[in-house]
């Protein structure tokens, strides 16, 4: 057969349709149909490579790319046509692949109603325009492929500069996995970082639920720990299919963490090696500006870790500029818990100091800083806020009122060391803070537990939880051993019992470093107020030396003196005695008698007092009940008393320990005190006794005290009252007060004056317990902590 008339037409026609920007489905409709209409066949089409069914003779010829020419279909052998090509079966046909270099584009196929003999010329051109064909589908194949990598690099450019303009960390990771699901036309993604602390994987960001897939964490690990990115597809019936892309970020050698994305956002959901390119460079861009992210996270940590540092540091250097402002033990420990309660320190609602009593194995409460009751605290927070100043002044101008309930409580808890269940005993015997939380137990109810180890409920009756909060059930709370040289001295308790913040690990810490700094100032306070009360007794001696020497002086003086007037005056008053017998009673001489009587009786209480004073009188200690010897001073005022109109208020405890002393003269003390505040109230006032016992340095005493309200002592004659021969009244000696001085120093006890100008007076006698009844105090505080 010739080739047809409009051959070089068709051909002209064929290259110009190639070289025209119509899209591709145009181009090749119009060469089939002008090939349909330049050759007389009954089918021309165009069979692109998914419409050619595998196993068939047509995917064979696209295969080994040759043309196939029947002439005469009856001769074709039609083992290898499938049901589905028999169609393709017409009289005479010709099959010519279109083919590139490597890959198959489809197949030209023409069919012809009757048999059709193909010339050389028909051959070669529909070989040529094939071979057009070819290059039309190749380079729209091509121009595609540049389409998409153009695509994806601006997408990576656009991504980088993305990436680039955050170096924060919550807004990078949402960044990366929404613009790789972009770029990568995935359904889901999970990035994880490696934690630094514990070097583990930790997820911190997902789009989908792919991070709960049972392999996605195993998964992840193995390309964290081999370094090397995973392409994994799994379609099957068994296990749910999933496809996968899974790379580690890695910089300059070092491992970030890992990146995923899940299934294709397409019908196959299949990700491509294509795809595994693209998000291989991906990861390597997004690498670097993880690390820098991270590394600006890690310095900003540090910064702010290091500002913190700092702010704690000079709060800890305002905290002990307030405590170096005074070595008084009692401003010491207020200042101490103000410092831990006060906003711009350690922001607890309360603080509470308990100290260690070595000698009777006793923990003490010392001092207790805090409001009562949420109403105060608000308050005084809202008053300190609006305070200005250094941190240390403000703190060492702050006083708190000694009269709150909670001072009161935590001043009379007495805790035996070896109770270890008690929080405060187990601060001090373990040395270590405790940090008791609050939470509900499995069960419904309500425990104490402490993060190290220690569970505690109502059953434990924890001394803290029962009467220092106000529910003990949820009562969050933490302890500090306050340390000093080398040993525990104390224990600081603190709570936020009105705002409820929870007290954290970085709290405990902060609170230790400055529990540190505290324990050495009130450890150098207790030492300052040993130092001085050692002074003072040492002075106190050096006084008694210097009073014996003169008393010694004094004493022979006065034995010279009495001795010389007490001949005399017994003569004198031996013979007045006779006189006064017989002299008759209605005469002048009588009364003149008596009078010389009076005053030679006097005159020898005088000499008497004076020996008195000047000798130590050899003294009996021995066991002591206090209530009956001022029972029985008081009996010898007694009918005075109830003769005139002087109210006698007497306030006796009931559980008084004894003393060691001598009852005669502790008997005179009281006598002369009690006959005293009788003359200074002229018979009409108010006599007031009071017994009790008390505790200082966990020392028991008792004391005794004697009030009147006879008008006190006059302020310029209050510093000699001790002072032998000193007095106001015209027929005193001045001798009763030092006498009572000197006996109760003689006891190792105190007097003091508590005195009202206009009011009254009030004397103050300590007296230390025997050690019988401090082993019975102590006893007392182990049964009632």
């Amino acid at each position: 057969m010739a080739i047809p008339m409009n051959s070089y037409d068709l051909l002209k026609s064929i290259v110009q349709l190639s070289m025209t920007s119509f899209p591709i489905s145009i181009k090749l409709d119009r060469m089939v149909q002008s090939i349909s209409e330049a050759f007389p066949s009954a089918r021309c089409l165009l069979l692109k490579p998914e419409e050619i069914t595998r196993d068939g003779f047509l995917f064979r010829l696209a295969s080994e790319k040759e043309p196939l020419w029947v002439e005469d279909g009856s001769s074709f052998q039609k083992e290898n046509v499938l049901p589905e090509e028999e169609s393709f079966l017409y009289p005479s046909f010709a099959c010519i692949p279109l083919n590139d270099e490597t890959t198959s584009q489809g197949i030209l196929y023409l069919g012809f109603p009757k048999p059709h003999p193909f010339s050389p010329e028909e051959v070669e051109l529909l070989l040529l325009i094939g071979e057009v064909m070819a290059g039309v589908i190749q380079n729209e194949h091509l121009y595609q492929k540049a389409e998409e990598t153009i695509s994806e690099l601006k997408a990576l450019h656009e991504m980088g500069k993305a990436v680039a303009s955050t170096l924060k960390l919550e807004n990078l990771f949402p960044l990366i996995v929404t613009t790789g699901l972009k770029i990568l036309k995935a359904k889901g993604g999970v990035l994880r970082i490696e934690d630094k602390r514990t070097k583990e994987l930790k997820l911190k960001w997902s789009v989908g639920n792919y991070h709960q897939h049972p392999l996605d964490e195993k998964i992840a690990k193995r390309v964290f720990y081999t370094q090397t990115p995973l392409f994994f597809n799994h379609f099957g019936e068994e296990k749910p299919s999933f496809s996968i892309l899974c790379a580690p970020f890695l910089s300059q050698g070092q491992i970030l963490g890992t990146l995923a994305f899940y299934d294709k956002d397409s019908d196959a959901s299949k990700f491509d090696k294509k795809d595994f390119q693209l998000f291989l460079m991906m990861v390597n861009q997004l690498s670097l500006a993880m690390e820098n992210a991270l590394t600006h996270y890690e310095i900003s940590n540090m910064a702010q870790e290091n500002e913190k540092r700092v702010a704690q540091l000079s709060t800890l250097w305002e905290l002990n500029k307030a405590l170096l402002t005074t070595v008084h033990f009692e401003r010491i420990l207020h200042l101490t818990l103000t410092a831990i309660t006060i906003g711009e320190g350690l922001k607890f609602n309360r603080a509470m100091l308990f100290l260690v009593n070595e000698k009777d194995r006793l923990l003490q409460g010392a001092i207790a800083v805090g409001p009562d009751s949420a109403e105060e605290a608000g308050k005084i927070w809202d008053t300190l806020s609006r305070e200005k100043g250094p941190l240390s002044d403000r703190i060492a101008q702050f006083t708190s009122p000694n009269h709150s309930h909670l001072n009161e409580i935590v001043k009379g808890i007495r805790i035996p060391l070896e109770k270890e269940q008690c929080i405060l005993s187990r601060t001090v015997l373990e040395g270590k803070p405790f940090n008791i939380q609050s939470h509900q137990s499995k069960e419904g109810g309500a425990q104490i537990g402490c993060d190290r180890g220690c569970r505690l409920g109502s059953e434990v009756g924890c001394y803290v939880g029962e009467h220092l909060s106000r529910d003990p059930k949820v009562y969050s709370f933490a302890t500090v051993p306050l340390m000093g040289k080398g040993k525990v001295i104390g224990v600081i308790l603190v709570d936020n019992l009105y705002n409820q913040n929870p007290i954290t690990e970085e709290d405990i810490h902060f609170l230790s470093m400055f529990s540190n700094q505290a324990g050495l100032a009130i450890e150098n306070a207790m030492l300052y107020r040993n130092l001085e009360q050692v002074h003072d007794e040492l002075k106190e001696t050096q006084n008694l030396l210097i009073q014996r020497e003169k008393m010694v002086a004094l004493g022979e003086l006065s034995n010279s003196i009495a001795h010389e007037i007490k001949n005399p005056l017994v003569s004198i008053g031996g013979f007045a005695r006779r006189l006064y017998r017989t002299i008759p009673d209605d005469t002048m001489e009588k009364q003149y008698t008596q009078t010389i009587m009076t005053e030679v009786a006097r005159v020898e209480k005088i000499l008497t007092d004076i020996f008195n004073y000047t000798h130590d009188e050899s003294m009996a200690f021995k066991p002591c009940n206090l209530r009956n010897i001022l029972e029985e001073s008081l009996s010898l005022t007694q009918e005075k008393i109830a003769a005139g109109k002087v109210e006698l208020v007497k306030d006796f405890s009931e559980e008084i320990p004894q003393i060691n002393g001598d009852s005669h003269q502790l008997r005179q003390v009281f006598s002369n005190l009690i006959h005293n505040a009788y003359q200074a109230m002229k018979g009409e006032g108010k006599l007031s006794l009071r017994l009790h016992s008390i505790a200082k340095n966990g020392t028991s005493y008792v004391e005794v005290e004697i009030a009147d309200t006879g008008g006190g002592i006059d302020p310029e004659n209050l510093h000699n009252i001790f002072n032998p021969f000193y007095t106001t009244k015209d027929k005193s000696l001045g001798l009763g007060l030092p006498i009572v001085h000197k006996i109760i120093t003689s006891h190792r006890g105190q007097i003091e004056v508590d005195n009202h100008p206009g009011k009254g007076v009030n004397f103050i006698i300590t007296l230390p317990a025997s050690e019988q009844g401090r082993e019975s105090r102590c006893q007392m505080a182990e049964d009632h902590p």
